[in-house]
């Protein structure tokens, strides 16, 4: 009866051993498959310009929403369209990137064509924009891949939106520091 007692201690060992290192194993993996997830953007909460601080760039209409681009950071381009749907906009690009940040003030036709980008993204996320008063005044919609790029799409109720398509996380965090200094021109009656 001695010789089963040091077998029956060797397979407890075994298996409490093969059950400790496969609990960590999955520690490991869910670990490391969380920390792949990006930080999420900070919702715009949209109210009066300041004053614009020095190396910036205020882009925009002049009434309605407007934006302080650090000017060192971005290679700023304005344009229209010269047919309906009149279309004012600005296209930001970081400085030695092909990426874009495109602003665009007027009411757009919607595409109806299913997103790619939204159907094979990981994660997808719709957020309201609030002005400073809590009121809604857009929806702010943003996911990634699992390659980690990031895109983000923001519509606000009298047409304008602001988009990125897919860039890499240190792309859209420059991206999300314009986004979030949305501000009305104090000639606005937003």
């Amino acid at each position: 009866m001695t010789k089963l007692f040091p077998v029956r201690s060797r397979r407890l060992s075994l298996i409490v051993t093969s059950g400790t290192l496969l609990l960590s194993a999955v520690c490991i993996y869910l670990f490391m498959h969380s920390s792949k997830r990006p930080p999420t953007p900070a919702v715009p909460v949209v109210s009066a310009c300041k004053e614009l601080t020095p190396g910036m760039r205020r882009i925009g209409e002049g009434y309605g929403l407007q934006f302080d681009v650090p000017a060192k950071d971005f290679v700023i381009h304005e344009g229209a369209s010269d047919a309906p749907p009149l279309v004012h906009g600005f296209g930001l690009r970081p400085k030695g990137s092909e990426s874009l940040l495109e602003i665009s003030y007027g009411l757009r036709q919607g595409n109806m064509a299913v997103d790619p980008t939204r159907v094979f993204s990981t994660h997808v996320e719709k957020r309201n924009i609030p002005n400073d008063k809590g009121r809604t005044i857009g929806d702010d919609e943003w996911g990634y891949l699992s390659s980690g790029e990031r895109w983000r799409q923001i519509r606000l109720w009298g047409g304008d939106s602001v988009k990125y398509g897919l860039v890499s996380q240190k792309e859209a965090e420059l991206f999300d520091r314009v986004i979030s200094s949305a501000c009305l021109s104090p000639a606005s009656d937003h």
